[in-house]
């Protein structure tokens, strides 16, 4: 009897330490090379064109549309550096958007470090809209059913890794601005883990 209930013991104390040593999962929590967030994406509005090497994508519910999400993918010139990553796990793009915004001085560089193109998807993944934004420029540039189709050549999203791959261009109507229409183009090839942003 002695045998057996030391047996029982060690299988709970084994049990439990195995639990403690994994730790908890914390929701938004992953861990993640920043060498994955390497890319080499083109974008371009007019005569603005930037050419930018990282991509970090995130996302969150859609405000106001139950059922479904924003799934943004922020563009920088400049890589992701190890102070950024406590807040970029967390989906948080206020320390690379710090960076961006210090190249201010020099608007050059500043209005072609930063795109961010962001999809409209509902629970089953499935992309409604496509909207796209440089600095100082910003369009739905695919706002019906047959402009995702075509905007979307390679697409999936398993909830955790994003495949996108898309090239092309889209005239955006600012006529009821009064501005002059502008011609939205890019060139993306990705494949990246897509982080939930914790509120």
């Amino acid at each position: 009897m002695r045998r057996k209930d030391s047996s029982a013991r060690f299988l709970v104390l084994l049990t439990c330490l195995i639990l403690c040593a994994a730790g908890p999962v914390l929701p938004g929590q992953v861990s993640v090379d920043p060498n994955s967030f390497r890319t080499n994406a083109k974008f371009s509005v007019d005569n603005d064109a930037m050419s930018l090497s990282t991509a970090v994508a995130t996302i969150e519910p859609r405000a106001g549309a139950p059922g479904y999400s924003w799934l943004r993918i922020y563009f920088y010139s400049f890589l992701v550096a190890a102070d950024d990553m406590p807040a970029v796990l967390k989906g948080d793009m206020r320390s690379m958007d710090s960076k961006w915004n210090k190249k201010a001085s020099n608007p050059d560089d500043y209005n072609t470090s930063r795109a961010v193109i962001q999809l409209s998807v509902d629970k089953d993944s499935k992309v409604w809209q496509v909207d796209m934004s440089i600095p100082g420029r910003a369009c739905t540039i695919a706002p019906f059913e047959s402009g995702v189709k075509t905007f979307l050549q390679d697409y999936q999203f398993d909830g955790t890794n994003l495949r996108l791959k898309s090239k092309g261009s889209y005239v955006c109507d600012m006529k009821f601005m009064g501005n002059p229409n502008q011609k939205f183009n890019w060139d993306i090839d990705l494949h990246t883990v897509v982080i939930e942003k914790v509120k």
